[in-house]
């Protein structure tokens, strides 16, 4: 049985051990117990152990373990498992993925679980570019192949009938055989007393697209404008590269009002296609010219009249980039 005295001993050596373990900041010892030798020894290792748990939780694993006995053994084990779980997981960002947690339970097999989902990934991404490999060395002899049949074609008269009267980048007609087929329909214009319309247009800024993106991308542009014209047309009229960035229309039985209407679905078209590359998006407008023939018995050529019909659109196609670009304008008789 404790005598008061002793009780109160006991009490005030209780709370000061509480007290070391629960402060935010520990107790000084007190004078009372200064000169005894196992309660310094006791006060140094409670210290200690603060101290310990402290650095170990901001992450530091150097700060050394100064007592000894069991409680000193397991607090060295730990930090020599979390030293060696820190290499291990250098380990894993190295490429490492047969690292492996055994101890601190629930944390080892997340730890875990997550080596083993970060190697599987990595493989199934090494299985997939050989795939693409495959695939790629496939395309390259397909290509090869379709070369090789593209070659022969041409050999033959009809490729080379296509040959003379396409333009190989945009499958619109060329030039040349826009010229013929609107000659052709200007001699029916005057026989019938029919009008007809030429339009003519070019993408704006077109030389910026080149520099800025490449010959690539621009061709690209080409295609595209091309691909929207022949969606525009009807089977009748007819379309042309006429050459470079610049594009002709000739619309049989349509007078220039008409043909604007025509023209400026068009632009409107043109305005909201976004041409998508690796890195960019092209923004797209063009600039259009109409001019038409009224369908009359005259003199003149054929020549003659498609020289004049083309060149009226031609001009008005510049009055629309010199007034601002992105417009029609009719040329005016």
């Amino acid at each position: 049985m404790l005598t008061k005295e002793e009780h109160n001993g006991v009490d005030t050596i209780s709370k000061l051990v509480l007290d070391i373990l629960t402060l935010a900041r520990p107790p000084l010892m007190p004078d009372l117990f200064a000169p005894v030798e196992s309660f310094q020894t006791l006060y140094a290792t409670l210290i200690s152990l603060r101290a310990f748990l402290s650095a170990v939780s901001e992450g530091n694993l150097s700060e050394p373990v100064v007592f000894k006995g069991y409680v000193g053994g397991t607090l060295k084990t730990l930090q020599a498992n979390l030293k060696h779980m820190t290499w291990q997981t250098k380990r894993v960002a190295s490429g490492d993925f047969s690292q492996r947690v055994e101890f601190m339970g629930e944390f080892a097999h997340s730890f875990n679980t997550m080596v083993m989902q970060l190697d599987q990934t990595i493989l199934e991404l090494v299985n997939h570019k050989s795939e693409l490999l495959k695939a790629n060395e496939d395309l390259v002899k397909e290509i090869s192949i379709r070369k090789k049949t593209e070659a022969a074609l041409r050999e033959s008269k009809e490729v080379l009938q296509i040959l003379a009267t396409t333009d190989t980048l945009t499958g619109l007609n060329n030039r040349g055989h826009f010229n013929e087929l609107a000659k052709n329909e200007i001699a029916r214009t005057c026989r019938y007393s029919r009008p007809l319309s030429v339009v003519m247009f070019d993408i704006d800024l077109f030389k910026s697209i080149n520099d800025t993106y490449g010959h690539w991308n621009g061709d690209i542009v080409l295609q595209r404008v091309a691909t929207i014209t022949k969606k525009m047309l009807r089977k009748t009229d007819i379309a042309a590269r006429y050459g470079g960035e610049e594009f002709i229309l000739l619309l049989p039985e349509t007078p220039a009002q008409m043909a604007a209407s025509v023209a400026e679905k068009l632009r409107k078209q043109i305005e909201d296609t976004v041409v998508k590359t690796e890195t960019h998006s092209i923004k797209l407008t063009a600039s259009f010219g109409v001019s038409d023939y009224p369908g009359k018995d005259d003199p003149k050529s054929q020549d003659r009249i498609l020289f004049e019909i083309v060149t009226n659109a031609d001009n008005a196609m510049y009055a629309s980039k010199n007034s601002g670009r992105n417009r029609i304008t009719i040329h005016q008789s």
